[in-house]
């Protein structure tokens, strides 16, 4: 109990102090920031809401064909719910992609399968992340890392490298076999047991080229919709960025907000500061989180009133079932 409020606490504290220090830093630029968001065009603001629901979507298509990768029941409508509500557990959970923990309870709620529930909504997200890193060294190579960015191609190749070490981990046969002894080794009740199912159930996925391929291909198309409303946000500040640069700097931001806080709140905002003001504006660049923050913001009301329901729904099922 006490370690997980200290976790609670670590959150609650990087987010605030992160907010407080960036309010710091910006006291001068608060007037031009707020004349910048009050000039914001609405066209653009509420094109780029749309294709950010849009991209919700796309997501949700994506990690339909990871389940069905697993032959696990989840219809396209039930996938956008879940997606939804994902983004509503954000706020609450330890990190921005905090929310695929309830994502996968509810999913293992209809499929009776909670093991490869949780798996199949890991390998959704691993397959995000890789499309993310795709996403950002096609930019960095057809400029050749010549930005204006201090330190952007280093973390990215970094991250790279990173990601093809787990990717070799969780795909190669003699690394399989390591880390069953690893899991089988921990003894804490048949928490071992249940590492190393999910670790076999993602490692299967090797053999399931066709399905990586295609849940690849839809995850960076979700991704570059996702980009598109970044770029709205910046249309709608009467910022012409280009577009290349988004594709560049956001997976590092995605990446940067899963460090522990609230949602990624003030993480996220920090690395926007940080990344795009060198070729935007510390002003531009501060605005545009914010508007990311309250796309994010409509996204969770959405999902909230989505868990609603679910939460109804599933009650209504239950009572229907004891009275049979």
């Amino acid at each position: 109990m006490l370690r997980k409020n200290l976790f609670l606490y670590l959150r609650v504290i990087t987010s605030a102090g992160l907010i407080i220090l960036l309010v710091f830093l910006l006291r001068k630029d608060i007037v031009d920031i707020k004349r910048i968001l009050f000039a914001c065009r609405i066209d653009y603001l509420l094109a780029a809401i749309a294709v950010f629901i849009l991209n919700v979507a796309t997501i949700s298509w994506r990690m339909k064909i990871v389940f069905d990768g697993e032959n696990l029941n989840l219809g396209l409508l039930d996938s956008i719910r879940l997606n939804f509500i994902g983004y509503f557990f954000n706020n609450f959970m330890p990190t921005a992609v905090g929310g695929d923990i309830i994502k996968a309870h509810c999913a293992s709620q209809t499929n009776d399968d909670k093991i490869k529930s949780y798996t199949s909504v890991m390998m959704d997200r691993i397959v995000g992340l890789y499309s993310f890193l795709i996403l950002a060294a096609i930019p960095l190579l057809l400029t050749h890392g010549t930005l204006n960015i201090p330190f952007l191609a280093q973390i990215i190749f970094i991250m790279l490298i990173g990601w093809a070490l787990i990717f070799y981990l969780v795909t190669h046969e003699e690394a399989e076999a390591k880390m069953e002894r690893l899991f089988l080794k921990i003894k804490l009740g048949k928490l071992g047991e249940k590492l190393n199912l999910a670790y076999k159930t993602i490692n299967g996925y090797r053999n399931k080229l066709g399905v990586i391929i295609k849940a690849l291909l839809v995850s960076i198309l979700s991704q570059c919709v996702y980009f598109t409303t970044i770029y709205l946000f910046f249309l709608s500040l009467g910022s012409d960025i280009d577009i290349g640069r988004i594709f560049l700097i956001m997976p590092v931001v995605s990446y940067l907000s899963m460090l522990p806080s609230i949602g990624g709140l003030g993480v996220r905002e920090g690395a926007m500061l940080a990344l795009f003001s060198p070729i935007a504006g510390k002003e531009i660049a501060f605005a545009v989180s914010i508007l990311l923050l309250f796309g994010l913001f409509i996204l969770s009301l959405i999902g909230g009133a989505a868990y609603l329901y679910w939460t109804i729904y599933r009650r209504g099922e239950k009572h229907i079932e004891k009275n049979q």
